[in-house]
């Protein structure tokens, strides 16, 4: 993984991004994910033979077919009864992520899970764009998920997905990316479906210790945290040093509060192009 810097008042004021992670040119997205599996198990002992489910949000798999989750089950040999599938979901990815395994977990009573998300964007972005080349950095996460036991667990979340928002790639592959259009829909419906979420579960802004929002950049953010009306002490902006990392971007900053287990409740909320949101609330129980 290299890191690419910028030395510019704009990208430290408006995109809040100083440096980007990217990906080598021979890693590729099952190859980040086992990089990322690798981390996990060298500070938890896991069991490889006890993983029921595997499932790696991407919306850049290492090809069409097969899908990347089972390249993942191959390189970590997991077992024979493991399920896989992926989840083609960009910034949304992982709040869609730990709901429909948590859903598939609890129906099939499935007691142990991993939750991959990468994105490489490196792979469609064009480096002279600068509207995209300047935000989007490569990275890879793994939750494991476990049916019992202590730790963060889900209890609620509001979905949606704005009409004719889809424009998204050109012709040959590129990502392209309308700013304005991102900055009206995240600052119009993610506040939204917060506000939606705490409404449905009897809870106000003060019964939520930090709100975890999808750092698309440090633009978007903002204007998030005006509309709802806080500080940035209940909402963190922490990719200055990697960049947007799509659907790692979530957990990557919630692995800190994971870690310290210093906040009972949190909202996570994805939102990107597509162009489509989802709010989580979970809650710390021991």
């Amino acid at each position: 993984m290299s890191a690419f810097g910028f030395n510019d008042n704009f990208l430290s004021t408006k995109l809040g991004i100083t440096t980007r992670a990217i990906k080598e040119p021979d890693e590729d997205t099952s190859d980040l994910c086992v990089k990322a599996f690798s981390d996990l198990a060298a500070q938890h002992e896991i069991s490889r033979r006890d993983i029921q489910l595997c499932c790696v949000v991407t919306q850049n798999p290492d090809r069409n077919i097969p899908h990347t989750s089972a390249i993942v089950h191959e390189k970590l040999g997991l077992s024979r009864g493991c399920m896989t599938f992926d989840i083609s979901q960009g910034c949304a990815g992982y709040t869609c992520g730990i709901t429909i395994v948590g859903a598939v977990m609890e129906r099939l009573k499935l007691d142990r899970a991993l939750l991959f998300t990468c994105d490489p964007y490196s792979k469609i972005v064009n480096p002279d764009d600068k509207k995209t080349a300047l935000i989007f950095g490569d990275a890879a996460t793994v939750s494991y998920l476990k049916r019992d036991g202590a730790g963060y667990a889900l209890v609620d979340g509001k979905f949606g997905t704005a009409p004719a928002t889809t424009a998204c790639l050109s012709s040959n592959g590129v990502l392209k990316m309308d700013g304005a259009s991102v900055l009206l829909n995240a600052s119009r419906e993610v506040p939204a479906s917060i506000r939606e979420l705490l409404a449905h579960n009897g809870k106000t802004y003060d019964d939520i210790d930090l709100f975890l929002l999808h750092p698309g950049s440090k633009r978007v953010v903002d204007l998030i945290r005006r509309e709802l009306a806080l500080d940035d002490t209940k909402i963190p902006f922490e990719i200055e040093s990697y960049g947007n990392t799509i659907s790692s971007s979530i957990p990557l900053m919630l692995k800190r509060q994971v870690v310290r287990k210093e906040h009972r409740r949190l909202v996570l909320s994805g939102f990107g192009v597509g162009f489509s949101w989802g709010s989580c609330l979970i809650e710390l129980r021991s």
